[in-house]
């Protein structure tokens, strides 16, 4: 990987007191490098159950890796891959080249079906995952959107006010430049 790999994933996440499983593999697994990382963008799985295996193997449709990070329901993160994957395609949003965010974004599925709501350990996980990656990258909140936001057509991730996100990611941000 290049100067812009993600291999601080994981001390960045456990810093931040996630509980973070190493995909095997993961710091090599990818569709190439990054360009720059401007930020993160979430998803939902659409599933109820949805394990990082699935995430880092893809599907018939489209190859795995899928995203670089898993979010379990119990707030476990798994690192899945380094390089860059396919979490989003077509769309477009200020900063970011049209159609190639991928190259330029750290993407989160979230297990989750979109409509159940998140529970409170999932939400904070989310919120401390975006934190620690925007804090490293040294970009604000601002930087982290919704799948939605890059392409209206998507929905995801479902149920979550991304304009509270950002406001709980910016109070994390601010709580760690205080200490």
């Amino acid at each position: 990987m290049s100067s812009t790999n993600l291999l601080w994933l994981p001390r960045v996440l456990r810093a931040e007191g996630l509980d973070v499983i190493e995909f095997p593999g993961w710091r090599t697994r990818g569709h190439g490098d990054f360009t720059d990382i401007w930020g993160v963008i979430c998803h939902h799985t659409g599933a109820e159950e949805a394990p990082p295996q699935r995430i880092a193997a893809g599907t018939a449709a489209l190859a795995g890796p899928l995203a670089q990070l898993h979010l379990a329901q119990d707030g476990t993160v798994t690192v899945i891959a380094a390089g860059v994957t396919p979490h989003v395609r077509a769309g477009q949003y200020p900063g970011l080249p049209a159609n190639d965010a991928a190259r330029h974004t750290v993407g989160v599925q979230a297990v989750n079906t979109g409509t159940e709501g998140w529970a409170p350990v999932q939400y904070d996980a989310l919120v401390r995952c975006c934190a620690a990656i925007v804090g490293k990258l040294g970009q604000p909140a601002s930087h982290v959107i919704g799948h939605r936001e890059w392409n209206p057509r998507k929905w995801d991730p479902g149920g979550l006010d991304l304009d509270r996100f950002r406001t709980d990611i910016t109070a994390r941000l601010v709580t760690h430049l205080a200490s």
